[in-house]
């Protein structure tokens, strides 16, 4: 009999099962000690919501606008790379599932996926992400497919110009080079439906970048980052790339006032308040800790959305309560997936518009557009 699933929660139980180790330390896991990860979910704790009764609260409505767009949920999914790594056609599934749920599904510039696939099967649903490489060219050339490809919004993660340390993926030696231990290749044996679906479907490269016109293989992609990272990035390219680029402009990892601050002075249209979700700088705060500092730097000139840490419908309303437009979840639909395939996408959707919608009317309020600190417990 099939295990009833019921949360975020239980779709990561169950993805924990399915996945060889070294491949779910992979998606669970954070930098170094993983303190950030870890104070991302836990610190939602710590914001109390304030309990009204004897109000109408029969209708729930979850719209918003991000961007100029109606999404039925104020929940997207963030961009996440070597997607494929947990099912060989991952992106189009989350895609799908994005624009089954009224929302958006942000590409990765990482994708195993290209991003003319992805668009083809969720047209008004996708954006794009892209990264701020050293040889302009090849961001260039990326920006210019998302134009082709029709793409309105572009997410420019500013959050990648340094290195990490993952120590579990170190550990398996789990790396570029996919030169992993015996005793995780024996483990990935004994997961004979992921093995099936990796050795048989979309082999692992990456497909926003190509080589001599073929997608980039793995075991390629480490010298082309080495040769590509860019920690010389600065807020100038991004004023280059608003006088460039025509539409929508989004800058993922803000997470201080001061750079707030920048992203309104170069007239972007949004930011992400993102620490990727603790994998890559294990010594700062949480992204719902900062919010509140980003939101009061915006002040109404750009839109504010977060991720990292959100694992409940409550978690979300809290994010919108503290002034954040919406929200982004990375691993919820990843566990989703791997749990239960296409469907379990669906569920996790589910989970939390349920949930919100529940938070919502607790709260005394119909409409999540009218969420504000007045919901806040602050005793």
């Amino acid at each position: 009999m099939a295990e009833n699933l019921v949360s975020v929660a239980d779709m990561r139980r169950i993805a924990k099962r399915r996945l060889p180790r070294m491949v779910f330390d992979y998606l669970d896991g954070g930098a170094l000690d993983e303190f950030t990860m870890r104070d991302n979910e836990t610190d939602f704790e710590h914001v109390r919501l304030r309990q009204r009764v004897l109000l109408d609260v029969s209708q729930s409505h979850l719209e918003v606008d991000v961007l100029g767009q109606r999404t039925a949920v104020p929940i997207m999914i963030a961009p996440m790379g070597a997607l494929t790594l947990f099912h060989p056609d991952a992106d189009l599934i989350l895609a799908r599932a994005a624009a089954r749920a009224g929302t958006i599904f942000v590409h990765s510039a990482w994708s195993g996926t290209p991003l003319e696939e992805v668009v083809k099967v969720a047209p008004n649903s996708t954006w794009a992400q892209i990264a701020p490489w050293k040889n302009k060219e090849v961001t260039r050339g990326h920006v210019d497919r998302a134009a082709a490809a029709g793409i309105d919004v572009l997410v420019v993660a500013a959050d990648v110009s340094t290195a990490s340390k993952r120590e579990r993926d170190l550990h398996h030696q789990f790396d570029y080079r996919a030169r992993p231990r015996f005793r995780d290749m024996l483990d990935s044996a004994t997961n004979p439906a992921w093995l099936t679906r990796f050795v048989m479907g979309r082999k692992m490269t990456y497909g926003n970048y190509q080589i001599d016109g073929r997608p980039m293989r793995l075991n390629e992609m480490e010298q082309f980052i080495n040769e590509n990272k860019n920690p010389g990035s600065m807020w100038k390219d991004v004023e280059e790339l608003r006088n460039q680029w025509p539409g929508k402009i989004v800058i993922k990892g803000v997470m201080t006032a001061d750079d707030t601050f920048q992203a309104v002075r170069c007239g972007v249209d949004a930011v992400i308040v993102s620490n990727m979700g603790g994998r890559h700088f294990d010594a700062q705060p949480s992204t719902i800790a900062v919010l509140p500092e980003v939101v009061a730097a915006a002040d109404g000139h750009l839109e504010v959305f977060i991720d990292s840490g959100i694992r409940r419908g409550a978690d979300v309303a809290k994010c919108l309560a503290l002034g954040a437009r919406a929200c982004f979840i990375g691993r919820p639909p990843v566990y989703g997936l791997v749990a239960r395939g296409p469907v379990g996408v669906d569920q996790i959707f589910e989970f939390l518009r349920e949930e919100l919608a529940m938070t919502l009317g607790n709260v005394g309020l119909t409409d999540v557009n009218d969420l504000d600190g007045s919901v806040i417990f602050r005793g």
